[in-house]
């Protein structure tokens, strides 16, 4: 059986790791970890270099993927282009503090890499009582996660009950106005509270009307909007996602309606899964509308509409001649294969694949030109406008790739 050794009086390479949550934290907190790791070295009179300190700074540890130290970190060890036996850390929620402790551990381990933690003084991970220490450390960082979370969402529940602000982005037209309160003799807040924008209710009414009586989709709204000179620069542009939003959220007729959704985090990715109606918070009178309800009501019920129609021409197409369902893998393109990685160089959003609509060639077949284009641009929030065609692309790419790949003999 393999495995590694832990040898703490040999001389070896360590590299170091510190993250803090967010920028609202002690920004000084990276290098008090930095310090408490140096500190405990020399008391415990340790023959360790450090070759590498790696950073994140305003860093949630639920995703490995927007820590980008932490990435180049596991890089440079599994790589070889940073020398070193030990990663240590302040504590192990600074490294992972959710379920893929383990897996952290062994792709290092492969490596030939051990993580040690400082709050253990460096204990052996690769003895008995390490290997439960271990195992320790890794469900309290899943279950820290977990009791954070319920205690926020009991907060948030609360909050919304007395009509109070739960936190978060404040929606297009409203505000937030501080409550003060007095205490130990100094003045400080107390709760917020969601109040509209007067300067900002005909602009609102204006994105409803056009959703309710005009029936446009945000797409059609966003660009009316951008193009419209008489709208202050300062608010634009608006974007596609923030108009459906606005659209779809009760606080615009004055009632909070919260929870309709849970978030987590499957292989680094964020899962949305709808909760039961029973589980929702609903305050009817949280804040002061915007627009009326029959208006809300009525742009809804157009929404609805097209995505029902949206939904019934997906299922068509997802449906093979014979009948049968397609299969369709999750993140896998079939069709498009460069969907996700084709990239506007105006806005740094993904380009999406858009086609014409279908028509007949002189020989009597269907045919329809697919280009990538900025969903941006659609909606007038960028400038770019110009479409690649997806057939060209595909084939450059492939071509490119296979030069890479293939060398071609030389006679």
């Amino acid at each position: 059986m393999l495995r590694n050794r832990f040898e703490p009086n040999r001389k070896c390479h360590v590299v170091i790791y510190v993250r803090m949550s967010t920028d609202h934290q002690n920004p000084r907190s990276p290098d008090q970890q930095i310090a408490t790791i140096k500190e405990l070295i020399n008391r415990l009179k340790l023959p360790w270099t450090i070759v590498m300190i790696y950073r994140d700074d305003g860093k949630s540890g639920r995703y490995k993927r927007k820590r980008p130290q932490f990435l180049k970190m596991m890089r440079d060890l599994r790589c070889g282009a940073v020398k070193a036996q030990l990663v240590l850390v302040d504590t192990f929620e600074r490294l992972s503090r959710g379920d893929d402790n383990a897996e952290i551990r062994r792709k290092l381990s492969r490596a030939g890499v051990l993580v040690l933690t400082a709050d253990s003084q460096f204990q052996d991970p690769t003895s008995v009582s390490g290997q439960a220490l271990t195992m320790v450390e890794s469900i309290r960082a899943t279950e820290e996660g977990r009791v954070k979370a319920h205690n926020v969402v009991r907060g948030k529940k609360d909050a919304i009950r007395l009509g109070h602000w739960p936190g978060g982005p404040v929606p297009f037209g409203f505000r937030l106005k501080n409550v003060m309160i007095i205490c130990h003799g100094i003045e400080e807040i107390d709760y917020r509270l969601l109040v509209p924008v007067e300067e900002l209710r005909p602009l609102v009414l204006r994105i409803f009307e056009l959703a309710a009586k005009k029936k446009w989709g945000a797409i059609r709204i966003c660009k009316a909007l951008n193009a419209d000179p008489d709208i202050s620069d300062a608010l634009k542009p608006f974007v596609v996602s923030s108009i459906d939003y606005m659209l779809d959220s009760e606080l615009y007729f004055g009632e909070m309606v919260w929870g309709k959704n849970c978030t987590g985090i499957e292989d680094d990715v964020r899962v949305v899964q709808p909760n039961p109606e029973e589980e929702w918070e609903r305050n009817p009178n949280f804040c002061e509308p915007l627009v009326p309800r029959p208006l809300w009501e009525e742009a809804q019920a157009h929404r609805a509409e097209r995505r029902r129609r949206h939904q019934a021409a997906l299922e068509h197409a997802a449906t093979a001649e014979d009948g049968s369902a397609c299969p369709r893998l999750r993140g896998v393109a079939l069709t498009y294969p460069l969907s996700g990685l084709v990239m506007c160089d105006a806005c740094g959003r993904a380009m999406v694949a858009s086609s014409s609509s279908v028509y007949l060639t002189v020989d009597g077949h269907e045919r329809r030109y697919v280009a990538y284009v900025c969903p941006a641009a659609l909606s007038g929030a960028c400038p770019n406008t110009r479409r690649i065609p997806e057939d060209w692309l595909r084939e450059t790419v492939m071509e490119l790739i296979c030069q890479r790949l293939f060398l071609k003999r030389t006679a």
